[in-house]
């Protein structure tokens, strides 16, 4: 498995439960976290998903940028 981790525009729980459905059956529900107060998704993946995730936030009209280190 590998983690990907992205800064996005997700905003509040209501941003999180509207790609929670799509992000449950791709990834699995204890696959994804959110961490509101950075705006940070992580997502663990058996395969690479970077691009998938940005497509999925991008299409619903949020931004999503990988971010390769974070502290």
């Amino acid at each position: 498995m590998v983690m990907a981790i992205f800064k996005t525009s997700l905003k509040d729980n209501s941003d999180v439960t509207s790609i929670a459905p799509v992000f449950n059956i791709l990834f699995g529900e204890k696959n994804w976290l959110f961490a509101f107060e950075d705006k940070v998704l992580s997502v663990m993946s058996s395969i690479p998903c970077v691009e998938v995730v940005r497509h999925l936030l991008n299409e619903r009209g949020f931004f999503c940028e990988e971010v390769t280190s974070y502290a």
